[in-house]
């Protein structure tokens, strides 16, 4: 019972800290009409970007929380997988239902949100303290 309310506990954090600390960057980049107009830029750096600041924030959040609180491999696994799919689902939901009205495309925030939260799992994955 303790393993699954420290994954859900988890789960919240991460997929909160990613989908709130990626509005204001999504907020600075381009919407998705802005990059179809511009034949230059597919949108691919911006992807690339989100995920290197997502590795950013996931380093910057072991100086603060440098312990994991799920306490088995196979649950930090699936936190792995479910984390970036939930805070991409969450960004698309947010997108669709409230800045479409902006032009921008969902299913970008989608991918954005999903390579923002991976990175970041991916670092504290790796080096946050067992």
């Amino acid at each position: 019972m303790e393993e699954v309310v420290a994954l859900v506990i988890q789960l919240v954090l991460e997929v909160g800290l990613q989908l709130f600390g990626s509005i204001g960057i999504d907020a600075a980049t381009p919407p998705r009409k802005t990059l179809a107009e511009d034949k230059k830029e597919s949108g691919r750096g911006w992807l690339g970007l989100f995920a290197v600041l997502g590795g950013i924030c996931g380093g910057l959040s072991l100086i603060f929380a440098p312990n994991l609180l799920l306490p088995n491999l196979g649950l930090r696994v699936a936190n792995l997988v479910v984390s970036p799919l939930l805070a991409g689902l969450l960004s698309y939901l947010v997108v669709a239902h409230v800045w479409t009205r902006r032009g921008w495309e969902p299913s970008h925030h989608f991918w954005r949100a999903f390579w923002f939260a991976l990175a970041f799992g991916l670092v504290r994955f790796a080096y946050a303290h067992r």
